[in-house]
């Protein structure tokens, strides 16, 4: 009986039984295959993480900012310098540290009305879901009722979908409203 590896028989088989059960309970490169199926899932879900904290953020911010330019036309130191829809703009802009596109992105609507049962909040949002282009800027006069009301269009990265969008194009709107009426001031000042 001859042993050097050529015919059949028992010695032939045992080197690939051997091979067969070394593969098999290998387990290098195991975690970077692991990886590679749970990583993309679980970065997705942490840049959704991220902008959705950024978006909630943004949009307090956003209300204090409007609250804060509101309270210019409610005491009358918009009527007093002649502000425009733009400065408005400007305004909200400068108080809102989270707005990165805030020319383009920020909408302003002042209305006014003949008392708060009369207010009337119009969708911001045409029938395509687009951002409306009918808004107005008319901060009233003196004890009059005001609707003011800042709309920014946030630009959604996350791809995967979560529900952040409320607008066509993946946007998400961000909306501050605030009604009040304005203080008496100048010529009805005693």
């Amino acid at each position: 009986m001859t042993y050097k590896g050529t015919g059949s028989g028992p010695w032939r088989k045992r080197p690939q039984l051997r091979a067969s059960r070394s593969f098999r309970q290998d387990e290098d490169g195991s975690v970077a295959v692991e990886m590679g199926l749970i990583a993309l899932p679980f970065f997705a879900f942490l840049f959704a993480l991220v902008e959705t904290a950024l978006i909630f953020f943004a949009s307090v911010a956003m209300e204090g900012a409007m609250e804060d330019a509101a309270r210019m036309v409610r005491t009358g130191v918009a009527h007093q310098d002649g502000m425009t829809a733009e400065q408005f703009k400007i305004e909200i802009c400068s108080r809102s540290p989270l707005f990165f596109d805030c020319d383009q992105s920020l909408a302003v609507d002042v209305r006014t009305f003949d008392e708060f049962g009369a207010v009337d909040f119009t969708d911001p949002l045409d029938e395509n879901g687009d951002l409306s282009s009918n808004f107005q800027f008319n901060i009233g006069g003196a004890g009059e009722v005001v609707l003011v009301r800042a709309f920014y269009v946030w630009d959604v990265m996350t791809p995967i979908g979560i529900g952040l969008e409320n607008m066509s194009g993946g946007n998400r709107l961000l909306a501050s409203s605030a009604v009040f009426r304005n203080e008496p001031f100048g010529e009805i000042l005693p």
